[in-house]
């Protein structure tokens, strides 16, 4: 059967064979027709923009969501390490040296004045690198960041956090009038709880978070001060969704007025009015928020941990600062009446009156479409017309080609250069430097104090802008170049820096590394300290810069005068110096078969060997470069048979050999076990899903996201007493707290369906733990901060993890010794019945006999 379409008369399933051309009556039908379809589309959409038409099906949802016309109000609120992509390293470094040499007050001023639109005033600037254009936004987020930095976090409201909270604010503000910044400063807001805000807090600090929570309290402050015209601000007390019992503060400079509906109104009375006077003048007022409470969303920059005076003692909560995104009603009577006044567009009568009627929209359609066609019809012409030129313009001359190609080699060419990375060296210093260094292989007259100044320059600069210059160009390296190595090593040697210059580049020796000749020139590479147990034949990589290249090639003369005193050839005394900061060391003989699984999934293990130094302070970004790799890593082992390699045959003997312990062994001695594989029997307590922002992270942990599950160990018999400074030493005896990471959770932990998909979930399972052992790490926790002190625990990064409940429903085989003791004693019945018939049996032949006698 054929259905016949209500358009053109013609089978809805198409024709076999090509349609034959229309009439020119026929293409005229088909243009009234889609005109009357137009027409139609328009009255549909019409009666779709009357919401009486459908509301009295839907209920009222009661949430107000404020949207900005103005995306000035969000431009500032940048997350750090999205900025440190953004922003070139020499750009950078100019607003950090030039933020710096500013005072707290007056990068207020500064800041102040560029939200007025007024321009910035850098001119003490001495790279000039501020006052290119484009970079006003850069400016005002460095001068936020070191505001924000100033504020001393852990303590009560200080004087010198009102530059960094006014300052923030104002950014805030949508009100305020001043350029846009580019948009590509603008950075997204991460969804965090109060518990990873308060054990992480170096990590979000200075981030852009969101806030979500019921408000419990609203308070008005007054503002001391400040050069943006800030006399007040709004302190919102918000019990938050993560299931946590801890409340957190959020600030915002504009209350809602869907929010002053909580604030109740005064009477008439004289006594009411003088006591509204009193609090008018004072400094803080406060109004408690009843059941039910509101939901609010804010979104924010992470300032500080405030302490605060509670019922239970000094506590700490995060501070958020920014505006309020979304309110719902959540069954807040006050709030949803408020929100309905303000959306009048919600009760507003179906019909309007004013209205433009239906016959001039269908005339206003059909004359806009006119005028389209005829734009394009207009646009097409003159394009071809155009290229028609192109065609017969004559070819461009061979000589204008050459001078092209040479202005892109030459651009190409020093497009891998770190000079401008490098400020105070160029390109004939490094070869000075580096020709002076190499007199002979046997002793070379190295000034290891200048090298290591370029060392530690290198390492400051991020693996992005590293990775960056090398795919520029393909080209040959020359002096300043930035070149990539991966190589074996030959030889190598520690040279020891002056003591005076260790304190301030942080480390006490650099390596020279001897590596495989280039078509017969020596090879010598200067980075930083190898572990101890690199040895020749291990493998490095890394991203240097080309200080020396076959000895210069531009200075033969100084090469040749060596080569004479020495009574060689000076063709032989070519060289090639690279230096560079930190080395990527695989070993050629791995120490264990953690080591090798590590290695052979890109983790740097000279980071590792680093890692025990770490023990017992907070994680911050220095752990980054390790951690998320094992991550990774971890969860590779937890399925080794989804490829067929040398990493599986690696994993599959590293599960082989796991080591059992306890959580006094990783307390002990945490240096035996750093990067081993362990196992290990805990109890979990609470799951937190952690974002992952950067897509480099994302990629070596497998996905957008990780979680952390706090965890209890049992200790045995052992009583663990830990030190505190000043203070009386703290006992733990039975059970101590255990941090175990997965990329992905195993079904028996995921949060049933009912949950949805919360940042905190609570689960009380034993489970069994198989994964790397990372290191002591230390975080805030309310038992040890009312003694003084901060909490470390182990931190496992888990591969797989095993429910340890019981597969029975009776573990303990009541049911079997309840099943064995029903028998016995139906048993011991029987034996009694068949003992008394027995015996009565012989009792009347006993009577029998004696009656016949």
């Amino acid at each position: 059967m054929r259905i016949p379409s209500e358009l053109h008369g013609e089978s809805l399933y198409g024709r076999r064979t090509a349609r034959l051309a229309s009439p020119p009556s026929q293409s005229w039908r088909r243009v009234i027709r889609l005109i009357i379809v137009m027409a139609l589309i328009l009255v549909a959409m019409r009666q779709a923009a009357r919401s009486g038409v459908y509301q009295v099906f839907f209920p009222s949802t009661e949430v107000k969501r404020f949207v900005s016309n103005d995306t000035r109000s969000v431009a500032t609120l940048t997350n750090a390490e999205d900025a440190s992509a953004e922003i070139s390293p020499a750009l950078q470094s100019a607003l950090d040296t030039w933020a710096a040499q500013k005072t707290s007050d007056e990068l207020a001023s500064l800041l102040a004045n560029w939200l007025d639109g007024q321009p910035w005033g850098v001119q003490d600037d001495s790279t000039g690198a501020l006052a290119e254009p484009g970079n006003e936004a850069a400016i005002a987020q460095a001068i936020q960041r070191k505001l924000i930095a100033e504020m001393r976090d852990g303590t009560v409201w200080r004087a010198d956090d009102g530059p960094g909270l006014m300052a923030t604010l104002a950014l805030h503000d949508p009100r305020k009038d001043r350029p846009t910044p580019p948009r590509s400063s603008q950075s997204k807001t991460v969804a965090a709880g109060v518990l990873p805000l308060l054990q992480q807090p170096d990590v979000y600090r200075g981030k852009s978070v969101r806030a979500r929570g019921e408000v419990v309290q609203i308070e008005k402050l007054r503002a001391s001060e400040n050069p943006f015209g800030i006399t007040s601000y709004w302190n919102l007390w918000l019990l938050p969704q993560d299931a946590s019992n801890r409340p957190w503060l959020v600030i915002v400079g504009e209350l809602p007025s869907e929010l002053a509906a909580l604030i109740p109104t005064s009477t008439s009375t004289p006594e009411a009015e003088q006591q509204e006077r009193l609090e008018a003048e004072s400094d803080k007022r406060s109004w408690p928020v009843n059941a039910p409470r509101p939901l609010v969303d804010v979104d924010g920059e992470f300032l500080k941990r405030l302490s605060y005076q509670s019922a239970a003692g000094a506590e700490l909560t995060p501070v958020v600062a920014g505006h309020v995104v979304t309110i719902q009603a959540n069954g807040n009577s006050r709030v949803a009446t408020a929100i309905g006044a303000s959306q009048p567009s919600a009760s507003a009568p179906a019909d309007r009156p004013d209205e433009l009627p239906l016959f001039w929209i269908v005339v206003g359609s059909i004359a806009a479409g006119f005028l389209i066609a005829i734009a394009v019809m207009w646009r097409t012409a003159t394009l071809n017309r155009q290229m028609r030129a192109r065609r017969n313009r004559h070819p461009v001359s061979l000589g204008i080609v050459w001078i092209v190609t040479g202005i892109m080699v030459s651009s190409s060419a020093s497009a891998q250069s770190l000079m401008d990375l490098l400020p105070g060296y160029d390109q004939e210093r490094l070869q000075e430097l580096s020709e002076a260094a190499v007199s002979t292989l046997a002793s070379p007259s190295i000034d290891v104090d200048e090298i290591a100044k370029i060392v530690f320059r290198v390492n400051r600069l991020s693996d992005a802008a590293l990775q960056t210059r090398v795919a520029r160009s393909s080209m040959p390296p020359s002096v300043g170049d930035a070149i990539v190595i991966d190589e074996e090593i030959s030889e190598l040697t520690p040279l020891t820096i002056d003591a005076d210059l260790q304190e301030y580049l942080e480390f006490e020796q650099i390596q020279m590394v001897r590596l495989a000749d280039v078509e017969g020139v020596p090879h010598l590479l200067f980075a930083k300290l190898l572990p101890g147990e690199a040895v020749p034949g291990d493998r490095i990589a890394c991203i240097a810069v080309r200080t020396l290249a076959d000895g210069g090639k531009g200075n033969r003369g100084s090469s040749a005068a060596l080569a004479a005193s020495q009574g060689s050839d000076p063709a032989s005394q070519d060289w090639i110096i690279d230096i560079a900061g930190r080395l990527h060391w695989t070993p050629a003989r791995p120490q264990s078969p953690a080591d090798a699984v590590l290695a052979l999934s890109g983790v740097d293990l000279s980071r590792l060997a680093d890692l025990p130094k770490r023990d017992r302070e907070p994680f911050d970004d220095a752990d980054s470069p390790l951690f998320y790799p094992m991550i990774g890593a971890a969860d590779f082992a937890a399925h080794p048979d989804r490829e067929q390699s040398q990493r599986s045959d690696a994993a599959r003997s590293m599960r082989d050999s796991t080591i059992d312990v306890s959580p006094v062994d990783l307390l002990q001695d945490p240096a035996t076990y750093t990067g081993q594989w362990i196992q290990l029997d805990a109890e979990t307590i609470r799951i937190t899903r952690v974002a992952v922002e950067s897509s480099q992270r994302q990629i070596e942990v497998g996905g957008d996201s990780y979680y952390e599950i706090d965890a209890i160990g049992d200790l045995g018999q052992v009583e663990l007493k830990i030190e505190v400074p000043g203070e009386e030493s703290v006992t733990m005896a039975n059970r101590y707290p255990v941090t175990i990471v997965t990329a992905r959770l195993p079904d028996f932990l995921q949060p049933d369906e009912s949950e949805g998909t919360p940042l905190v979930i609570t689960r009380t399972v034993p489970i069994r733990v198989e994964g790397f052992f990372y290191r002591l790490w230390s975080y805030e926790s309310d038992f040890m901060q009312s003694r003084g002190a901060k909490q470390f625990a182990p931190l496992i990064i888990a591969g797989v993890i095993a429910d340890q409940r019981p597969d029975s429903t009776d573990p303990m085989g009541v049911q079997a010794i309840g099943n064995i003791a029903a028998i016995a004693v139906v048993g011991a019945i029987l034996a009694a019945i068949v003992f008394g018939v027995v015996t009565r049996r012989g009792d009347r032949r006993s009577r029998g006999r004696t009656k016949r006698q």
